[in-house]
Order: structure tokens, then C-alpha cells, then sequence
């Protein structure tokens, strides 16, 4: 390869880097100053307005979604304390790779997490 060759190749690379390098800083930028409102995804009201549901449908679909949520709970009581068990474990594990900044952006992550699953909860009338 020719040294005119070799060294446009090398601009077309540092161009190219500069490029996607801006890309992710700006893309990490945009996500820290505007982060994202978290949003309740509720799969039961999705069902019931997009097959546009009668009231009588509404009122037994939604019994069929509280039988469902009832009979997971009553599947998963035997092995959530090993779940949760497991899910702490993995946290101290990952906590231990962390430096002071990560660490507490992990919690705060497990914090949004929480409530985020809290309010899941409250929506579906799991939690008051």
C-alpha cells in the first residue's frame, strides 16, 4: 500500500472514530440530561382498548388477569426466597466489580427498579 494510500486510510479511520465517537458521547449526554420517564406498561389495559372490550369483557377479562396474577404467586411462593436469595447474591457480586461512582448508580438503578415494580404492584391492586 502506498504511503498516500496508507495515509487516507488513517483519515477516513480517525473520521470515522471522531464521528461515532461523538455519536455515543452525545447519545450518553441526551440520556443523562433528559432521562426517560419510566412508564407503566399495563398489558391488561393494552388488551382492552385495542380489541376495543364491552364492559361485561372488561369485568371478566380483568378476573381472568387477577386468577392469573393470584396463581403465579401461589407457583413461585415455594422458590421466591431462593429467587430473591439469588438476585441479592448476583448484587453483591456486581457490586464488588463496581468503583464508588457505579456503586451508587447501581443502587440508584435498584431504587427506580423498586419503584417501578411498586407501582406496577399498586396499579394491578397487588399493593396499597
Amino acid at each position: 500500500m502506498s504511503s498516500a494510500k496508507q495515509a487516507k486510510s488513517v483519515a477516513m479511520m480517525s473520521i470515522l472514530a471522531a464521528f461515532l465517537t461523538g455519536g455515543v458521547v452525545g447519545f450518553a449526554t441526551d440520556r443523562a440530561l433528559n432521562k426517560p420517564e419510566l412508564r407503566v406498561y399495563d398489558a391488561q389495559e393494552e388488551l382492552a382498548r385495542a380489541l376495543e372490550f364491552s364492559d361485561a369483557q372488561r369485568q371478566r377479562v380483568d378476573s381472568i388477569w387477577a386468577w392469573r396474577r393470584a396463581r403465579q404467586r401461589e407457583l413461585l411462593a415455594p422458590v421466591r426466597a431462593q429467587l430473591d436469595s439469588t438476585r441479592d447474591s448476583a448484587r453483591v457480586l456486581i457490586l464488588k466489580e463496581l468503583n464508588e461512582s457505579q456503586t451508587r448508580g447501581f443502587y440508584e438503578l435498584i431504587e427506580r427498579n423498586e419503584r417501578a415494580a411498586d407501582s406496577v404492584a399498586r396499579v394491578r391492586g397487588e399493593k396499597q
